[in-house]
């Protein structure tokens, strides 16, 4: 990958599209797309604020936190306030700031994401958040 500022900027709106992609699975519950965004292999953590621990959990234990959360409460959704993307060759990092809407509660948080350029396509590899 030659690294001139335009193709950086076309690969941090590549990568950018995947994170839309990410929160707008998430709004509506889209569960092929929001698979889609990750690669099968990816891994989670969350850093419980309260309990001062984190949590590790495969692509399919998120994918079922999320779903959850949709059986529970006619609104699950989480509400970019800031996007900042990198570029490191084949791989970004994302931080988002964010408001997660859950029923009546708004709880705000970051999400730090990790991806990397696998075979044509930008998939999340890793992602750290906490609440």
């Amino acid at each position: 990958m030659t690294n001139t500022a335009t193709n950086i900027e076309t690969r941090k709106q590549a990568v950018s599209d995947v994170i839309s992609k990410y929160l707008l699975a998430v709004k509506t519950w889209d569960e092929k797309s929001f698979r889609d965004t990750f690669h099968p292999k990816a891994n989670i953590q969350h850093y419980y604020v309260k309990g001062d621990e984190v949590k590790t959990i495969t692509l399919d234990e998120f994918v079922a936190s999320i779903g959850s959360l949709h059986g529970k409460f006619d609104n699950a959704e989480e509400k970019a306030r800031e996007i900042e993307v990198h570029i490191v060759d084949h791989l970004a990092s994302v931080r988002v700031a964010f408001s997660f809407v859950m029923g009546p509660r708004t709880m705000d948080g970051q999400d730090l994401f990790n991806l990397a350029f696998c075979k044509g396509e930008w998939k999340i590899i890793h992602k750290s958040y906490y609440l």
